[in-house]
This record gives structure tokens, sequence and C-alpha cells, in this order.
């Protein structure tokens, strides 16, 4: 499944299949906003060549909850979530699976499917994007105001006056502390790095999607700067009822923002549960190597181990376990086949402890603490 353009009712689904069931006319909280089913994505190499950066997502988001999607750089968390919104690189295609997103009215389409008129619609007032660097997302020659203008009147449902589009910016803003005189009228340049990071979040937030993606919201800012930022998602989350996806390296923010965590290797899921579970008993020994390879924000100092070795390259990708190289728990049965995600403890809603690991009794997680002198 690519993104070519579908035919006009490809977005519905029929009657007869569960997704245009009458069922999908309640959107209760059992209902997931999103829902992902073997999404597979591959970025052309060469003529007719191609990497798998995706292969066979599958995952439930539902309605308030939050999502962390943990793992190192290459792992294919970045993908997936410009894969969810069909904002792939031009090389970059969805090749398989599905994408549904249940609307506030109860309406489930297939994203996978969307024209781009369709997409257009869709994107910022049901679903939206805070990508990576605030500096390269804005226009450097527009100012913020002009940016968020745009953004109103290319996607708000119906037409926009002015003064609506003025009020509306300036309520975003301030949502975001920020002071809307000083910003509107700023080009990106003349705010700090914090300032420009609100004022994109204010700016995905000018239509109130009901899910909200956030690429390494804080990577390029100071520790202070990044406390902010994250108090201020939290308050946002509360208050305007979105559900998020986040995407990070950092397992400290991760922790603190997510109700349920997956961790990426690869381009598949190999570990998924809530966060309690996840980072009090990992069940998979790269889960576990991560958590140790970060020091904790508060308590004792432990003993930091970094994880040997590198993520494999997706062109040339390992028999069986794709960590098996680098895991300390590998025999040879793991090399024989790609092991599946086996569900550990069942948890109500999408919350169930699941690892893609045949040695996952075996991993028994513990922070050895270094000894004061």
């Amino acid at each position: 499944m690519t993104d070519s353009t579908p035919p006009p009712d490809a977005t519905t689904a029929d009657a007869t299949t569960p997704e245009g069931s009458a069922a999908s006319a309640a959107s209760g909280s059992d209902v997931p906003v999103l829902s992902a089913r073997d999404l597979q994505v591959a970025y052309r190499t060469g003529k007719d060549a191609s990497v798998r950066a995706l292969r066979g997502v599958s995952f439930d988001l539902y309605p308030e909850s939050s999502l962390a999607l943990v793992g190192e750089s290459g792992c294919g968390k970045t993908t997936l979530g410009l894969a969810l919104l069909r904002l792939l690189p031009t090389l970059g295609e969805i090749t398989g699976g599905t994408v549904t997103f249940t609307g506030e009215d109860g309406r489930r389409r297939d994203v996978t499917t969307m024209t781009q008129g369709q997409l257009r619609r869709w994107r910022w007032s049901e679903a939206a994007m805070v990508f990576q660097g605030a500096q390269n997302a804005f226009n450097p020659v527009l100012t913020i105001g002009q940016q968020m203008a745009d953004t109103l009147v290319d996607h708000a449902p119906g037409r926009i006056g002015r003064r609506e589009v003025l009020e509306r910016s300036a309520e975003a803003l301030r949502s975001v502390r920020l002071e809307p005189r000083r910003v509107l009228g700023s080009y990106p340049h003349e705010l700090s790095g914090g300032m420009k990071q609100r004022a994109l979040i204010a700016t995905s937030l000018l239509l109130r999607p009901r899910l909200l993606v956030l690429d390494e919201p804080t990577t390029a800012l100071d520790i202070l700067t990044q406390r902010t930022v994250i108090d201020l998602l939290a308050e946002l989350r509360a208050e305007y009822k979105f559900a998020m996806i986040f995407i990070s390296h950092d397992l400290a923010l991760a922790a603190e923002l997510a109700d349920r965590v997956i961790t990426m290797y690869a381009g598949k899921v190999i570990e998924t549960g809530s966060t309690r579970d996840i980072f009090s008993a990992p069940k998979h020994p790269y889960t576990s190597k991560l958590i140790n390879a970060v020091p904790p924000v508060s308590g004792d100092l432990p003993e930091l181990a970094s994880i040997p070795g590198a993520p494999p390259s997706l062109a040339t990708l390992p028999p069986g376990c794709a960590f098996a190289p680098r895991c300390e728990l590998a025999t040879d049965e793991c090399l024989q086949a790609e092991p599946e995600l086996i569900t550990l403890t069942e948890r109500p809603a999408d919350m169930t402890h699941a690892a893609a690991c045949i040695h996952h009794d075996q991993v028994h997680h513990e922070r050895k603490v270094i000894a004061r002198a």
C-alpha cells in the first residue's frame, strides 16, 4: 500500500466490515483513537532496491492516553511517527498494513488510503505533529503570527475571519505561557529555543486535534527548558484531552510523560506495556539495557552500562533475533527465527505486557549502585 491517490471513497470503511459497522458509531474510551495493524514502510535506496524501515508494527492508542516510543537512533521511531500522519519523505512509502483513525463522531478512516485533499483536511484539525527542532519546522522568512494564521486558514473547517485568526492564535500562545504581543510579530530566529518549541506546540494545538505526535520535542533544549516543556505538555494534555505519542531516546522523559511504552528495535516492536511494567520489570534484554544506560533524576547513583555494538543495518539484518549479536542471553535458538511478541501479563485495554524474546523469563532487571567512599 503506497501513498498514491486512491479512489474518492477509499477513506470510508465498508459497512459490512468491523471498521464500518454500527459499533464504530460510539467513540468512547474503549475505542482506540488510532490503530496501526501490520504497518510496513520501505525507503527506496536505488532503482530497484529498498530498505524495510518498519516491519509489521501494530498497536492501539486510546483517548486521552499517552504512548512513548523509545529506542536508539535508527530503530524506526521517527519513521513510525511520520507514517502515521502520511508525512514520509519522497523516498519512503507505506508498503503494507493499515492506520485507522477514529474521530470524535465515531467515524473510522484508514489514513493509508486518504487522498491528498482528505489528508489536508484531517491533518492539524484532527491529528497534528510537533517536529524535532522547531527552528527547522518554522519558515524563517515568515513571522510566527503569519504561520499560525496560515495553519488556521488552510486547515480549519469552513471560513475563518482575520479577527478570529488573531484571537485563536493569541489564545494558543497564552496556553503555552507565551506573550502574544511579543511572539506573533516575531520571526523564528528572534525567539529562544524554548520559546520556539512552545510556539510550535501552540501551533499544533490551534485546531484542538484529537491526536498529537511529538518527535523528540526537547532534544535541542537545555535541561531547565526541557523541564518547562515537559510540565507544559502534561498540563495541556490534562486540559485539552488529546491522545499523545511521544517519540524519544530519553527514557526519563518517557517514564514521566507516558502511560504506556513501546520499545522499538530494527523497525519492529520488541516490547510493550504500561510504564510501570516496563521500567520496574522489563522483559526484553534490550529494554533493560536501555534503562541501565540512563542515569536517574533522583536517588542513589547507579553504575551506568552502555550497550555493546550498534543497531544492525536494515539492509542486512542478522538471521533470527535482530538483537542477538548484542545480547548476552542469546543462544543458537535465537538465530533460527525472529521471535514474535509473547503476552506476559494481561492488563485492561492496551496495557498488556508483551515482549519478543524467548528468554524473557531470564531478564532480571537490576541497577547496581556505585559504592560511596
